[in-house]
């Protein structure tokens, strides 16, 4: 197996991760960043309508396993899959079916509601599909005419964070637990979208352990392989949110904060090697840059170790498009956002963009 071919809707992040794993990699994907071709050797974009077939020809072509990441973790393809299949991902990705397994078995989650409660201002409104917190919003009198495929939840006050784990037909294997970035006003995000992460989360002995005991018992109810991840809302205890049956966004961050490579965990976990989990270093973060407003790049920082995902000259973005990532790496969490808030300032100064 010497050639990867990643699908999905941004992939810089796996990409990279399977490069510097040393494999040859090709990305069909629906956004291209400038150092995404840093690492990959073919880039094609997806074509909606046939992308079964596009997939299916360019593993073919290169004799290639199928990475399937965000947006298209359920794409049934002919096609060997370097991860979990497709009967497994379609328990997990449908949320109301996925909560129906946690309730039998026991795990919490955010209690499901009918949207016609008295108390409509704490239910959340939910896309049944879909992730990185579109499209999640509170309901309220105005909104209370939903589509059919959402569901709908008693909201919970809490600190969102997540559980990266690596699975195999005989182990789960806890990896990091990671604070997440959600509605962050400084990276110009509102409401439930995830815009990053901070690796490792540090919370006391006990949540720790409870926050590793249900995402190693909620992964465990699937027959899920390599790199997955247990999102929560941590209140007065861990309440799930969701499955991941795939990388996640925090990659960057914990291959930063622990110096190891996630890819090759998960191709240890497809094939059911033994996992180490590694150790911590320091506090790194990845945190996205969302559009204020309409916008146009000027400069294109390549190279700087500092930003990832990042936008080519003469690209424009409407307000509220994920622009670029910030990386940053420091002894707490302070000094991290510090970071990432000044380099924030770095990037609109390359843009010429008013703070």
């Amino acid at each position: 197996m010497n050639s990867i071919l990643v699908i999905g809707n941004n992939v810089r992040n796996v990409v990279q991760s399977a490069r510097k794993a040393g494999y040859k990699v090709l990305a069909l994907t629906n956004y291209f960043d400038a150092d995404l071709f840093l690492y990959a050797e073919r880039v094609e974009k997806i074509k909606s309508e046939r992308i079964g077939k596009q997939a299916t020809r360019l593993a073919e072509e290169s004799g290639a396993y199928v990475v399937l990441t965000s947006g298209f973790e359920d794409l049934k393809l002919n096609a060997p899959i370097l991860g979990s299949e497709h009967k497994a991902i379609k328990e997990v990705v449908d949320k109301l079916r996925f909560y129906k397994r946690l309730e039998n078995a026991g795990i919490p989650f955010p209690e499901l509601v009918s949207k016609n409660e008295e108390d409509f201002k704490k239910i959340i409104a939910k896309p049944r599909k879909g992730g990185g917190g579109e499209e999640i919003h509170f309901l309220n009198e105005l909104n209370k005419a939903e589509k059919s495929d959402y569901i709908y939840q008693r909201y919970i006050d809490g600190i969102p964070c997540s559980v990266s784990l690596i699975a195999s037909e005989n182990y789960v294997v806890p990896i990091a637990i990671n604070k997440m970035f959600v509605g962050w006003k400084e990276m110009n995000a509102d409401g439930f979208r995830y815009c990053g992460n901070l690796t490792p989360f540090i919370v006391d002995s006990e949540e720790k352990n409870e926050l590793i005991k249900i995402a190693v018992e909620t992964a465990s109810l699937f027959d899920l392989l390599g790199s997955v991840g247990v999102d929560f809302i941590l209140a007065d205890k861990p309440y799930v949110l969701e499955l991941n049956p795939r990388f996640q966004g925090s990659l960057d961050s914990i291959e930063w904060s622990c110096d190891t490579n996630l890819f090759k965990l998960h191709v240890k976990g497809f094939f059911g090697e033994k996992v180490e989990i590694p150790k911590f270093y320091r506090l790194a973060a990845r945190a996205i840059l969302f559009a204020d407003k309409k916008v146009d790049i000027r400069c294109s920082p390549i190279g700087n170790p500092f930003f990832a995902d990042i936008p080519f000259v003469n690209q424009t973005y409407e307000s509220k498009d994920p622009v670029v990532s910030i990386l940053s790496a420091d002894k707490s969490e302070s000094e991290v956002i510090n970071k990432i808030i000044e380099r924030k300032k770095i990037f609109y100064n390359l843009q010429n963009w008013n703070l």
